[in-house]
């Protein structure tokens, strides 16, 4: 099983990869009728107007994250979509601010697991030119 993560905009292209949606948002969409895996979603009063990105960042980790176990989490998603490949998904767009790349960002410094955004490629690293000299 391999696990993205997504946008509710991206559905279409995840069915035709055959991929899992599972919502980790604290509200779905109405017409979403996937998986809901709301351990993971922030909590209402994290999504207020008045609540910096910093202050997102310290509560989605200090009070989410932190009662979360990484194995279970990813026991769950096999045992929800049958060890499928899924997709993990919220509202934002790839590129803007959300939790689900701070999840995969804990994710990775939990367990080591990579958890890519579906769809988008990371542009390859330039190689790092070393200039030698003669003298």
């Amino acid at each position: 099983m391999r696990i993205y993560t997504s946008y509710f905009g991206n559905l279409r292209k995840l069915s035709n990869a055959g991929i899992v949606p599972v919502s980790i948002a604290r509200w779905n969409p109405r017409w979403f009728e996937g998986i809901s895996y709301r351990i993971a979603a922030p909590l209402p009063d994290m999504l207020r107007d008045d609540i910096t990105r910093e202050q997102y960042i310290s509560q989605y980790n200090g009070r989410v994250l932190r009662n979360l176990d990484p194995a279970r989490i990813v026991r769950d998603l096999q045992m929800l979509t049958g060890d499928r490949d899924c997709a993990l998904l919220c509202y934002e767009k790839p590129g803007d601010f959300c939790h689900r790349r701070l999840l995969a960002e804990w994710m990775l410094r939990e367990t080591g697991l990579e958890i890519p955004e579906f769809g988008v490629v990371e542009k390859p690293k330039e190689p790092e030119i070393i200039e030698q000299t003669l003298f």
